[in-house]
């Protein structure tokens, strides 16, 4: 993510030339700080602070994503389920009624039946039968 300059890297013998003329080369020592210890490890330690704040702030974040794509997991099965459970419930008596009622799928309905009873009677009583084969006609069709 972000990267330190290393300031814990102990000191080496550093030298810096330095040249006044062409015929003198001088050597200077660079003056480089040491760090104890005690410094090395409490800059450690507040790296090591900021890295796991860090995490934390990464790991809290997914955890928030993880948690919203359950809740919508869950609502898409019940915006799936819930219509399927109702219609299982509720469609076998609906299509009952409507078969008894309106008289489609095979089903017989009171109306159909009296009116075809009547329209039967009609034709009956328009063809040019004797009442024995109209007799025979009725037993037929019932």
């Amino acid at each position: 993510m972000f990267r330190h300059q290393d300031k814990n890297m102990p000191p080496e013998n550093k030298t810096e030339v330095v040249s006044k003329s062409e015929d003198k080369v001088l050597e200077k020592p660079i003056a480089v700080p040491v760090k104890t210890e005690h410094e090395i490890l409490k800059d450690l330690m507040e790296k090591n602070l900021k890295w796991s704040q860090i995490i934390y702030e990464q790991n809290r974040k997914i955890h928030n994503k993880l948690m919203w794509t359950a809740v919508a997991g869950w609502l898409r099965v019940i915006l799936i389920l819930a219509p399927l459970l109702w219609a299982i419930w509720y469609l076998p008596g609906l299509v009952k009624n409507l078969q008894n009622n309106y008289g489609f799928l095979g089903g017989r309905s009171a109306t159909s039946t009296a009116a075809g009873t009547q329209s039967m009677e009609q034709l009956l009583k328009i063809l040019p039968l004797d009442a024995a084969k109209q007799e025979q006609l009725n037993a037929l069709l019932k």
